[in-house]
């Protein structure tokens, strides 16, 4: 079976100073391109996790807003069971990436498999819902990110350039995401 993507959407923005899954780079919001990435992938379906995503993209409120991403991470994944997960403000992601780490999500049976640019990407990854647990309990021990939570296991990693990662957080960001995106052939429309 696929796991489901999930884009997730919450978080302040407070450095971009603007809600990132709707601004827009080279004409489509930020949530739009991760979208296509997952599906590419072979996510299905795939589906927002927090903040207010653009049409057609459909999702679900965090359950305890401004909880942090751990919290979001087990909102979706009780939810949707195993996912396959992006932030919204990562646009340059590959689908080619996010398909690999389902290979090796497959491959290894590991409960969590991240992207790694050199340093861990804990909101890039396959999380299966045997990964709830070790979560849950992260999060009652005051984690507000996956990394804290998953500081003790054994997490496969899949290795990626640091632009297949770019996090968009200021305008530079975003002007460096869109220069890394016009070097790639262009994507498909979503289909949601």
């Amino acid at each position: 079976m696929s796991p489901v993507g999930v884009v997730l959407c919450g978080g302040a923005s407070t450095r971009m100073g603007r809600d990132k899954a709707n601004l827009e780079l080279a004409g489509k919001p930020l949530a739009l391109w991760v979208a296509g990435a997952l599906q590419a992938a072979g996510a299905h379906p795939v589906v927002a996790q927090g903040g207010s995503p653009p049409l057609p993209l459909e999702g679900s409120p965090d359950r305890t807003p401004h909880a942090g991403p751990l919290a979001a991470l087990i909102d979706a994944l009780e939810l949707h069971g195993d996912i396959l997960v992006c932030p919204t403000d990562v646009p340059t992601v590959p689908a080619e990436l996010l398909a690999a780490l389902v290979h090796t999500a497959r491959q290894t049976g590991a409960p969590v498999v991240l992207a790694c640019s050199g340093r861990l990407e804990p909101l890039i990854g396959h999380y299966a819902a045997a990964a709830l647990p070790m979560l849950r309990e992260g999060l009652r021990s005051g984690a507000r990110g996956p990394k804290e939570a998953l500081a003790r296991a054994t997490v496969p990693t899949v290795p990626f350039a640091p632009a297949d990662v770019l996090n968009v957080n200021t305008p530079a960001d975003l002007v460096e995401a869109g220069a890394i995106l016009a070097t790639r052939p262009p994507p498909g429309p979503p289909a949601l």
